[in-house]
């Protein structure tokens, strides 16, 4: 396992608008930096970069965060993956801890779960936003309820359809999660492995 103390020196070295603008052109605005979102197809900026703090925010699709959680979002990278990768561009030394195989696989379980939530996070934000039924029923409910864009990307709101297999069988499909032993009739009683 990665130091502490080499994730903190990763992190006081790390410059946000050096991270992203490998990935991302930037354009200066005042004291931020903006860009079209590298997560969505848009014609108008509303990728945001903020130097001061070291964070990001797409409102396009949503996303925020710092230097890691963007090598996180954009490149695929796990958690120790994004350090690794700022340690070696920042020539940081990185120092490894000993750990034991039970803490090995509970960091690793935490790491598919924060996988596994995004993917949830974003599989209901589309159902609300490209399916008839998210926008004939959950859609036109939060509209009643005077609920804006801006208030639905804050929040991330999103729309669950009918029937506790089709997340599941989504994200089978789309390889999140493999399906050991998937039994009919309640989720509680599958069992799946984060990949």
């Amino acid at each position: 396992m990665i130091s502490r103390d080499t994730i903190e020196e990763v992190k006081n070295r790390v410059d946000i608008i050096d991270v992203i603008s490998d990935f991302v052109t930037l354009k200066k605005s005042g004291t931020n930096y903006k860009a079209l979102s590298p997560f969505t197809n848009e014609k108008t900026p509303s990728f945001f970069v903020v130097p001061a703090k070291g964070i990001f925010k797409d409102f396009s699709s949503g996303k925020g965060g710092d230097a890691f959680t963007f090598l996180m979002e954009h490149e695929g990278m796990t958690y120790v993956e994004a350090i690794r990768h700022l340690a070696k561009k920042y020539g940081v030394q990185i120092q490894e801890d000993q750990v034991s195989e039970e803490f090995r696989a509970e960091q690793s379980e935490r790491e598919g779960l924060y996988i596994l939530m995004n993917f949830a996070k974003e599989y209901y934000r589309n159902i609300l936003s490209t399916t008839e039924e998210g926008r004939g029923i959950g859609l036109s409910y939060f509209r009643e309820r005077g609920f804006n864009d801006r208030t639905l990307e804050k929040f991330e709101l999103g729309y669950a359809l009918n029937g506790w297999e089709k997340f599941s069988d989504e994200a089978i499909k789309k390889g999140t999660i493999k399906n050991f032993s998937k039994r009919q009739g309640c989720s509680k009683k599958g069992r799946w492995v984060i990949v």
